[in-house]
């Protein structure tokens, strides 16, 4: 048998791990069980296949974690995308912490599926963060219902940072300030986004103070999990103040509704995160489950 040239194992390999979205968290099982198959075969192959195998990796336990951790440094010196999925508890955190520091340099995206409550009395953690300085893209989810995401200080950090992704974010001038620092943001997407609603129109004016912060925004996604008559009342005036002002040329501002009660819709959401379609730039079918309001302003 005539052994094929190594360029072209290469493409073959290359072409296996390909998703459907360039953005999606790990691997498919087929997919994975395959890499973990010719890894095997031969050195060639597994120096070939090892830096696919642990080029995106999801954790979604304890033992998933320590897993992880037992593995020689030298594998985990590949992970570029990490995604650790619904955190039971606290007591991860400091196994979180660590493989953030070890991780943080090399790490390109990362999503967090953490309660904001949680997530923001852990130190240990929010420190962690600011080894991750080469951060393209962040998510952080986790449907908690007084959940309310603040900025941190570590933000700053990430200079390289092109899309953000919060459940819960609490929409002031701190949070605005905060986006606005943001060198490359072009994406931009809030999950169930907390700010005062009133009839005159108090939330139009924080999302224009917004977007007027956000002048690289390519995308704004606003998605809430239980949508009624205050919502679609907003989304009028805002598609008229918008429309009225002329902020609609040039940028894709997407308002979804999901007609459940959370947190069912996260898990769906969650679903979207993790197969990378959130981010679905060339396509406007950005959530492939029902919604009962989608609407491209």
């Amino acid at each position: 048998m005539i052994p094929l040239p190594v360029e072209l194992i290469e493409e073959i390999v290359r072409a296996l791990c390909t998703p459907q979205y360039p953005l999606q968290y790990g691997h498919k099982t087929d997919v994975l069980r395959t890499l973990r198959q010719l890894s095997l075969v031969n050195r060639l192959l597994f120096h070939i296949t090892t830096p696919y195998l642990y080029s995106s990796i999801v954790i979604s336990s304890h033992r998933e974690l320590r897993a992880f951790l037992s593995i020689s440094p030298s594998l985990r010196l590949h992970t570029t995308s990490l995604w650790l999925k619904q955190v039971p508890d606290s007591a991860m955190f400091p196994l979180i912490a660590d493989l953030l520091r070890d991780l943080g340099p090399h790490l390109r995206r990362l999503a967090l599926d953490i309660p904001g409550s949680e997530l923001d009395t852990s130190t240990p953690v929010r420190e962690a963060l600011r080894c991750c300085i080469h951060l393209e893209d962040f998510t952080r989810s986790g449907y908690s219902p007084m959940q309310v995401i603040q900025p941190h200080p570590v933000w700053r950090r990430w200079t390289a940072l092109r899309r953000l992704a919060l459940d819960g974010p609490l929409i002031n001038d701190t949070f605005i300030n905060y986006v606005s620092e943001l060198p490359h943001i072009t994406h931009l997407a809030l999950i169930e986004p907390r700010w005062k609603y009133s009839p005159d129109g108090t939330e139009i004016a924080a999302f224009l103070r917004l977007l007027e912060a956000g002048q690289r925004f390519q995308r704004v996604l606003l998605i809430y999990c239980n949508g009624d008559d205050l919502h679609l009342n907003s989304l009028r005036r805002l598609r008229a103040v918008l429309k009225l002002r002329g902020l609609r040329e040039g940028l894709d501002i997407l308002y979804m509704i999901k007609h459940e009660k959370a947190p069912a819709p996260m898990k769906m959401i969650r679903s979207q995160i993790g197969a990378g379609s959130l981010w679905d730039l060339h396509s406007r079918n950005i959530l492939a489950f029902p919604i009962g309001c989608r609407l491209a302003l």
